[in-house]
């Protein structure tokens, strides 16, 4: 199993890291990917990784992608993708959160035109195209960055809130009051995609950050887990594994136990040490949605946002 490790000594930092991402039990191929980006170094660990530590500065990139179409293509959409993000993050060794913000806009936007160029190459790559959901780390900020229905969770003592919000229709119809939350399961479009990279010309993409407490658990995941297990199994799942690559092969058993009707790829880290503050008395955490950025003919890009959810 592919595993990532970090441990900052000039901070007493701990972030421990793994990833799994598995076929299914439905499909003959696996249009998944994810990675992990030593930003400071420009390193990666995917696949084929097997264990690695890097040594301050902690700046760090961790994403999953979900891709369709031209899955014969050694350039699949969700590699091709996560790829370019790396690049882009790399190149730009941001070293601070408002460079960190910049960066990661620019890198989504990136992948989104590298995946739309690719897709007109050749009949081989047509109609491709993959979610994105990248968590950046700079010191003790999380960003995310948001394309598509692939998703980002936080565990914090003990409770679990989805940090990320789907670019969905029933999302955005359950967002709008159009649809109740007991009807979203059997909804017949539930499956119609808002955003993804490669999708169209026209890109928007999610911007939050949150700030991590000590012991705080982030899940990455496709919808091969999130259709399957639901929030508080997810949850279980994860305080009853404190080592990622327990929890990692814990939630992938899950799914496929349910049915494995889809890839599904799982990126689990969890954050120690006192760098962090320990958690409020209290579980809430307060979710900063900080942009909106648009990609294509109307291209606009957000500032800083008075909206914020406390989850």
């Amino acid at each position: 199993m592919p595993v990532y490790r970090s441990s900052a000594v000039e901070h007493a930092a701990s972030v421990a890291m793994a990833a799994r991402t598995d076929v299914g039990l439905s499909r003959d191929h696996n249009e998944d990917a994810f990675l992990i980006s030593d930003l400071a170094r420009g390193l990666t660990h995917g696949p084929a990784a097997a264990q690695a530590s890097v040594e301050p500065p902690l700046a760090l990139a961790l994403g999953v992608y979900d891709g369709s179409g031209g899955a014969s293509s050694p350039d699949a959409a969700s590699r091709l993708a996560a790829r370019t993000v790396h690049a882009v993050l790399s190149r730009a060794a941001p070293r601070s959160s408002d460079a960190l913000e910049r960066s990661l806009l620019e890198a989504l936007g990136a992948a989104g035109r590298a995946v739309l160029d690719n897709a007109r190459r050749g009949p081989q790559h047509r109609s491709s195209g993959t979610t994105a959901t990248v968590a950046a780390l700079c010191d003790e900020r999380l960003l995310l960055a948001q394309v598509g229905d692939s998703r980002a969770y936080l565990l914090r003592s003990g409770a679990l809130t989805q940090v990320t919000r789907d670019q969905t229709l029933v999302q955005s119809l359950l967002d709008s009051g159009k649809l109740r939350p007991e009807e979203a399961a059997t909804f017949e479009h539930r499956g119609v995609m808002l955003q993804a990279l490669g999708l169209r010309q026209h890109l928007s993409i999610a911007l939050s950050a949150v700030e991590l407490r000590r012991g705080d658990t982030l899940l990455l995941c496709t919808d091969g887990l999130s259709d399957l297990i639901d929030d508080p199994r997810i949850a279980a799942v994860l305080d009853a594994h404190p080592d990622p690559r327990e929890a990692s092969s814990a939630l992938i058993d899950a799914a496929l136990a349910a049915g494995g009707h889809d890839n599904v790829t799982v990126l689990v880290a969890r954050f120690d040490g006192p760098w962090l503050a320990p958690p409020a008395g209290d579980v809430d955490m307060e979710i900063f949605e900080i942009a909106r950025f648009s990609e294509g003919p109307t291209r606009r890009s957000g500032g800083v946002l008075p909206n914020r959810r406390r989850m």
